[in-house]
Order: C-alpha cells, then sequence, then structure tokens
C-alpha cells in the first residue's frame, strides 16, 4: 500500500511538472499582424528601412540585442543595423522600455531595395515588399514572456514619404495626370513651388512610382530643406509607354503647365517668382522642354541626366548612349533663366554630350546663367546615369535653387 501511494505521488509529481514545461515552453508568439514594414526614399530609391512588432507590452531595450531577430526580404536575408524598444510605432525614437521593438534595416544592403527594374518595359516594380521576420530569443514583455518563432509574414507596410505627399489627379477634357503634392505648414509667408518630372522608370498609373524611384521628392520635402524654405512640392506621373516618350508625348508638358496653374490657382501662398522645375534622365529632358515653351515663367530649372528636347533632331547616338542636338532658337528663348544641369561623364542612357551641348548652346546665345557639373567617370557608381544620386545630396545645388526669383 505504502508503495502504491509513494508511486502516485511521484506520478502526481512527474505530472504537474509536465505541465508546468508544456506551458512555458508553448509560451506567448508574436503574430504576424502585429509586424509592419517600414520603407523609406534614399537617394537609390525606395528601401526596406525598419521592421517594427507591437509586443503590447513593456520591453526593456537594453535587454535586445540584434542577434534577437532575423528578416529576409523573399528569400534573402537583411542585415540588421540596430534592434531598440520605443513608445511610439516609429523609428528612430529609442527608448528604456516600450512596447514596440524596432528592428532597423541596413539601407545599403544588396537586398535592400522595393523595387525590380522590368527591362523589357523599361520600368520600375514595386516588387520587394514580401517580408518575414524571426525571432530568435525569448524576450519578456510586461508580464508576458515570448518565445522564439518560425519566420513570421510581416503583413503590414508603411510608407511615410506615401503619406505626405497628397494624392490628386488633374482631369483635362479626356486626359487625366495623376500626381502627389507635398504642401508645408500654413502660415502667411509666400512660399515657392518645386516641380518634379520623374524618369522614364517611375512612367505609370499607380501615382506612387514617381515618389519611390529616387529622393528628388523626399529631398524637398525633407525637415532640412523645409526647415529653411518651406515649399509646395509637385510631383506629376506620365502614364507608361512602349515608345519610352514619357514627358516628351505630345501634349504631356502642357498638361503639366495645367496642372501648375491649377495648383496655384488654388494654393494662394505660392510665390509665383518662385516657380522652379527639376528632373532626372527623361524627367530632365521634359524639364529643358518645359523650360523653352514657357521661358519667362519658372525661375529656375535643375535637369539631371537628360538633353535638350527637339522634335525635329534625330538622336545621335554614342555607344549605348544617345541625346538631341539643341535647337539654337531654343536656347536663345531661356538664355536669361537660371539653369544648373548635372550629369556623369560616362552616363550609359543619355549621352554627357547632351547637357553639355545645351549648355554651349545657351551660353553662345549669350546666356550667363547657366552652369553644369559633369561627374568624373567612375564616381557615379554601379549606374552613371544615376547622376541624381549625387546631384540631390549636394547642398549647393539646393541653396542656390531656393535664391533664385524671377
Amino acid at each position: 500500500m505504502k508503495k502504491k501511494l509513494i508511486l502516485s505521488l511521484l506520478l502526481m509529481v512527474t505530472a504537474v511538472f509536465a505541465v508546468g514545461c508544456s506551458s512555458s515552453d508553448s509560451g506567448e508568439k508574436i503574430a504576424s499582424k502585429n509586424t509592419t514594414l517600414v520603407t523609406q526614399v534614399i537617394d537609390k530609391g525606395e528601401v526596406g528601412s525598419a521592421i517594427i512588432i507591437d509586443y503590447k507590452g513593456s520591453v526593456t531595450g537594453n535587454e535586445l540585442s540584434n542577434t534577437d531577430f532575423s528578416v529576409f526580404a523573399g528569400d534573402k536575408s537583411r542585415g540588421i543595423k540596430a534592434v531598440y524598444a520605443s513608445k511610439d510605432a516609429t523609428v528612430g525614437t529609442p527608448a528604456a522600455k516600450g512596447n514596440y521593438v524596432v528592428i532597423e534595416l541596413n539601407p545599403a544592403d544588396d537586398n535592400a531595395s522595393t523595387l525590380s527594374f522590368d527591362v523589357e518595359k523599361f520600368n520600375n516594380e514595386r516588387a520587394n515588399l514580401k517580408y518575414t521576420v524571426k525571432q530568435n530569443s525569448d524576450i519578456n514583455a510586461g508580464d508576458k514572456d515570448y518565445v522564439e518563432t518560425s519566420a513570421l509574414k510581416v503583413e503590414n507596410v508603411v510608407s511615410p514619404i506615401l503619406d505626405e505627399f497628397k494624392a490628386g489627379e488633374l482631369k483635362d477634357g479626356s486626359t487625366t495626370m495623376p500626381y502627389r503634392m507635398y504642401s508645408p505648414k500654413a502660415s502667411k509667408d509666400k512660399k515657392p513651388l518645386i516641380v518634379f518630372l520623374h524618369g522614364s522608370g517611375e512612367r505609370g498609373d499607380d501615382n506612387e512610382l514617381q515618389l519611390l524611384g529616387n529622393d528628388g521628392p523626399a529631398t524637398f520635402a525633407g525637415a532640412a530643406f523645409q526647415s529653411t524654405t518651406p515649399s509646395y512640392v509637385l510631383a506629376p506621373q506620365v502614364e507608361w509607354d512602349e515608345a519610352r516618350n514619357g514627358w516628351f508625348t505630345e501634349g504631356k508638358t502642357e498638361t503639366v503647365k495645367k496642372l501648375i496653374d491649377q495648383v496655384i490657382a488654388e494654393n494662394d501662398d505660392i510665390d509665383t517668382s518662385r516657380i522652379y522645375l527639376t528632373g532626372v534622365s527623361n524627367g530632365a529632358t521634359g524639364v529643358w522642354k518645359m523650360l523653352t515653351e514657357n521661358p519667362d515663367f519658372y525661375a529656375a530649372g535643375a535637369p539631371i541626366a537628360g538633353y535638350m528636347y527637339d522634335k525635329d533632331a534625330e538622336f545621335v547616338v554614342n555607344g549605348t548612349s544617345r541625346y538631341l542636338e539643341p535647337n539654337p532658337a531654343d536656347a536663345e528663348k531661356i538664355k536669361n533663366i537660371p539653369i544648373w544641369a548635372y550629369q556623369a561623364e560616362d552616363d550609359q542612357v543619355n549621352s554627357v554630350e547632351g547637357t553639355k551641348s545645351a549648355v554651349k548652346a545657351i551660353q553662345d546665345a549669350g546666356g550667363e546663367k547657366v552652369q553644369m557639373t559633369i561627374y568624373p567617370a567612375g564616381l557615379v557608381t554601379p549606374s552613371p546615369h544615376a547622376s541624381w544620386e549625387k546631384a540631390y545630396n549636394d547642398s549647393r545645388l539646393l541653396t542656390w535653387m531656393a535664391a533664385q526669383v524671377k
């Protein structure tokens, strides 16, 4: 009898111990619905910049380390730059304790871009947003212990730049043009309007890509520029076309001008003596075209990696690159407009001769307000065409533009 009693007690203790271990092992696990990918636009375009996890309880920041998590874009590993607790679901706000864990990712790693370039369509696609996150260590959050997990699908995507620029659409008869616009904080002061024309890779009708392909719009809407020069920033989008005409398709730049006029009419604090044009690649050619169409309207232009448009000219081909020779009559029209053109010497898409010949034509017409920056071969990598990666990070350009008044 005594042996049976002892055996029963042993079995009960074993059962209780097993239940305890089972409860601990199963624990709490983060859910996909509590995970968010945050994107950011840098000079090379949009990247996945952080994963934010809501633990629904206070996590201690100094108990976290980079090895606590693994993050993948598709099946490719992402580099982790920092892991910290935060009181808010925002990047860059570390706290001693907070309900959120922020996993900052390396924006320079090979798998950072959210965009994939379709060579046949000559267009970017926002295709790299499928992320997973794996918790490698147990994490305490208040009264709950969250155990390690297998890879979880990151369910939510937040792109702050798409929230900062309000979406709109111009309707002009049978023509429509989507656009995004950043509006500065309200004040009685008059403010410039900066018009940005995207390149061929951002053609479409999603009203998003024109903000994501490079950091032109983000630079002008960013805190650094806005703190010294509060400005409206307008970024229209031209539709995809097989011929890659983009902004020099018949009537497109005229539609942009109608959009600018509408924006000015709707915002009486825009300073009409400070309307600035800038654009990249095909958008740079659009800038040259718009300057010649309304030479007395714009205060300054900054075309990057383009050429002066002439519908009657034939393309001059230099290896893999091409350009149009400028029309001297067009150069005469814009000789009094402040213009700062940028391009890389080894641009493999649009020949640097496009910028050089345009600047020379204006100077030959007597223009003294035109200048250019030509980056030496090998400086702009991996794509020498993307000289905007350097140009929009040039504080001299931003300061120069903000100082121009018509």
